[in-house]
């Protein structure tokens, strides 16, 4: 870990009013509903070799706001890759830079927004206090600017859909404006959401060609407030833009039929751990730098994710073919790796046997499962997976 300082209490060695914007860049991450925002400030009375001042801004555009706001004192550049990995290395994104103003528009948005969802603002928000003070203000065209600038280059009409219908599902009709074509009529534009908020997990995308030309009919299976739903829908392009948009139905179902539709098999590989947890957990944080963690009750979850979201551009996409690896950190003595495809297991242990991990762990067995497995051992309460899968062999 590069020599850092994770500021808790307030820039209290350096007044707020003081610092100087040095330069920020923002993810290429709009069109999936969440940003990163990275601001590099500098104190103008520093001497040789003190710290600069980077804050990291995580951003839910949907539901949530802003999710979190780190703060940290490095010297120069030193250790920023880490710190990008480390706050954004689950969005499978491109920075791109973006000026001062852009910068503090962006922190006063996510603040107001956040607050008009009324949702909590992480407790340090004040370390954004001074950027408050003086919200800079810009023009519609000026904010559709930056809005394409933090999108990412689209590259099949089925990206297109993807996005677009995500944004609509995600009641965010500013970034589904984004891939409209400026010739599309709004009578033509239908909204295909749900009355309130609906998470975009599945959808499959058929072409067809008639004498209008060629449409897309999709299939979109989505997670709404309390229930599911199947919405189909009709969808036209221009250009890599959406010209027309219509419902063709739209069914509630079960939560059976669900998980049905998204379940998919899993290969888990058997660790145990060979030395003492804490001298393990040391090594395996910097592994999974960037992952994301859940606590349960008999060990943690790391989540590893893609290094980029192509998973968007295909005719049939699911919410989690983002996800690359995931870990279950066991507190009596088992690590277990589970992938959705044979090459990606593989992957996952020749990254694990290739670092200071190997001569800590053992591999004990190995399992090909026709439905996921990882979540329902990771919430079983069970503390030995080989017991866990002989326990559900006989129910």
């Amino acid at each position: 870990m590069p020599d850092l300082k994770v500021i808790e209490g307030g820039l209290k060695a350096v007044p707020r009013d003081k610092l100087i914007f040095a330069d920020a860049a923002v993810t290429d991450t709009r069109l999936m509903g969440v940003l990163g925002l990275r601001v590099h400030w500098k104190d103008p009375d520093a001497k040789e070799g003190e710290q600069d001042i980077f804050q990291f801004y995580y951003y839910d555009i949907e539901e949530i706001g802003l999710d979190s706001l780190n703060v940290y004192a490095i010297n120069g550049t030193e250790g920023l890759d880490y710190l990008n990995k480390l706050n954004f290395g689950g969005l499978g994104a491109g920075f791109w830079p973006v000026t001062e103003i852009e910068a503090r528009y962006l922190i006063c948005r996510f603040i107001e927004e956040t607050k008009r969802k009324k949702q909590p603002l992480p407790d340090n928000v004040y370390e954004a206090d001074f950027i408050l003070k003086h919200p800079p203000v810009l023009t519609p065209e000026e904010v559709r600017a930056l809005n394409l600038k933090m999108c990412t280059f689209i590259k099949t009409d089925y990206g297109a859909i993807n996005y677009y219908l995500m944004r609509l599902f995600g009641k965010d009709p500013e970034g589904a404006d984004l891939l409209v074509s400026a010739n599309a009529r709004p009578e033509d534009l239908e909204d295909v959401s749900l009355d309130t908020h609906a998470t975009f997990l599945k959808n499959r995308i058929e072409p067809y060609t008639d004498e209008t030309g060629t449409s897309y009919l999709c299939e979109s299976m989505v997670d709404g407030v309390s229930s599911h739903w199947i919405v189909t829908s009709e969808l036209k392009l221009s250009g890599g833009k959406i010209t027309s948009c219509k419902k063709l139905s739209a069914f509630k179902i079960s939560s059976a039929e669900a998980s049905m539709k998204t379940t998919r098999g899993e290969y888990v590989t058997v660790f145990e751990i060979l030395c003492e947890m804490d001298d393990f957990d040391k090594s395996f944080d910097a592994f999974t730098l960037g992952a994301t963690r859940t606590d349960h009750e008999t060990g943690e979850l790391f989540m590893c994710f893609k290094e980029d979201n192509l998973h968007v551009e295909q005719p049939e996409f699911s919410l989690s073919d983002d996800i690359k690896t995931m870990y279950f950190v066991s507190d009596f003595g088992q690590l277990i790796v589970s992938a959705y495809s044979r090459e990606d297991i593989w992957i996952a242990e020749n990254l694990i046997m290739s670092t200071d991990l190997s001569d800590k762990l053992e591999i004990t067995g190995r399992y090909n499962f026709v439905y996921g497995i990882i979540y329902d051992f990771a919430t079983s309460g069970y503390t030995d997976f080989d017991a866990f899968v002989d326990d559900i062999k006989l129910n």
